[in-house]
């Protein structure tokens, strides 16, 4: 039984690597490839604390995983959300356990790569301003991804204290050698692609601030209370989901808008899988707003620890 490290899955698994192979799983996904059973939340310490249990296996393919991730709110005061991941990777013929892999990287590398799918699809080209909500782990791949999407050259960073915009700003600028600048909200009138990875329960932004044909990859929230985008961005946008039973159930952006104003759920132009397997073409003027919002599904985890692991017996 193998354990990987971090350090390793991020060395194999180049992010371009991460977003091809994401293309083909979600297509797949949209041709009904996985088995994908409900993702387990379990709350823990007066909803302190929650425990997310996500399994997954493609029809026919060499393994299933599991996925457990913990996400402590608040350990100490002022301290930020402490989340620790692990992904068990098992032989589907007779279930032996292959291989444990650092659940933080398998999910910041295929969130990212998720993201980077949908800007290729949905984002216009020859960008070159973005902005990211969030200073996390989520957040350096979040960036990683569109770098690798589309030809960037100024990033605005949104976070919670000035030291932790300094240190993302610090390691994104050294580590692509582009413009990283502390953000304001009237800098999003220049803005063409906004990440927001945060565990926010209030918009991040107002829709007034935001620049006509802007395309939004929203994949904080994954609980029905959580809300990074404001409901007139949602309405005032075309909504891509990675799933739409999942998101009806945990994204809060879209379920409270819902509650909240005329948009429903019928509104949704497609989900990401019919798009990668251009089923739907998703049409967009010059002024038209796109939003992919995900919650995060387990045949995400599946098809990175595919990829490890061919790597390794490559």
């Amino acid at each position: 039984m193998l354990t990987i490290s971090r350090d390793e899955i991020i060395k194999m698994v180049p992010m371009p690597d991460a977003i091809a192979a994401m293309h083909r799983a979600f297509s797949d996904f949209n041709n009904g490839a996985f088995v994908l059973p409900d993702r387990i939340s379990m709350e823990i310490n007066n909803k302190d604390a929650t425990v997310l249990v996500m399994p997954a296996y493609r029809k026919m393919g060499k393994y299933f995983t599991t996925k457990v991730v913990t996400v402590f709110q608040n350990i100490i005061a002022g301290r930020s959300s402490t989340i620790s991941s692990s992904v068990s990777v098992f032989n589907s013929s007779n279930g032996d356990l292959v291989a444990t892999m650092d659940g933080r990287a398998i999910t910041s590398l295929r969130t990212g790569a998720a993201t980077g799918l949908a800007t290729t699809l949905l984002a216009k080209e020859n960008v070159e301003v973005a902005a990211i909500f969030g200073t996390g782990v989520q957040a350096y791949t979040q960036v990683e991804a569109i770098i690798s999407s589309r030809p960037i050259n100024k990033i605005f960073v949104f976070g919670k204290t000035l030291d932790s915009i300094k240190k993302f700003s610090s390691h994104i600028s050294d580590m692509y050698s582009i413009d990283v600048r502390l953000g304001t909200l009237k800098d999003l009138g220049t803005v063409d692609i906004i990440c927001t990875a945060t565990p926010s329960v209030k918009s991040l932004f107002e829709h007034k601030y935001l620049k006509p044909g802007v395309h939004i990859n929203a994949i904080g929230s994954f609980k029905p209370f959580m809300r990074e985008i404001p409901n007139d961005t949602i309405a005032g946008s075309k909504v891509v989901v990675d799933s739409l039973s999942a998101c009806k159930k945990e994204a809060g952006d879209l379920i409270l808008a819902n509650e909240e104003t005329n948009w429903s759920f019928d509104n949704i132009v497609s989900e990401l899988g019919q798009v990668a397997n251009n089923d739907i073409s998703v049409k967009k003027s010059e002024s038209d707003n796109t939003i992919f919002k995900s919650v995060g599904l387990g045949f995400q985890d599946l098809v990175i620890s595919e990829l490890v692991l061919d790597k390794l017996n490559s």
